[in-house]
């Protein structure tokens, strides 16, 4: 199930509207959102959220399907291209709906 981005306030930015993307260490991708949140997302973990839905399905990931070769920002999203040829967009919504940090799942 996707949850919903943050409710947008009127006068107060977007919360699914990225402000950075940067990769974090290695094995990692990380944006920044126009509203201060940061969220990280493991290479792997984001082929497996991709939209497509066959990606999360697979048992097993190769290596290189879980190594981006190329990661383009978009104004509708972030579109990767993996090593092993597969295309993934992440609509912003969407991909902010999917971090995984404390604060978004309701961790401690």
């Amino acid at each position: 199930m996707t949850r919903a981005p943050g409710l947008r306030i009127l006068g107060q930015p977007d919360p699914a509207s990225p402000k950075d993307v940067h990769l974090v260490g290695r094995y990692a991708l990380g944006v920044d959102w126009a509203d201060g949140h940061g969220s990280i997302f493991p290479f792997e973990r984001l082929r497996r959220d991709c939209p497509c839905g066959a990606c999360g399905t697979l048992e097993t990931l190769a290596p290189a399907g879980a190594w981006p070769q190329a990661i383009t920002r978009t104004d509708t999203g972030l579109a990767v291209t993996w090593a092993d040829g597969h295309a993934s967009l992440y609509p912003w919504a969407e991909l902010r709906a999917v971090c995984r940090c404390a604060g978004c799942t309701g961790g401690h």
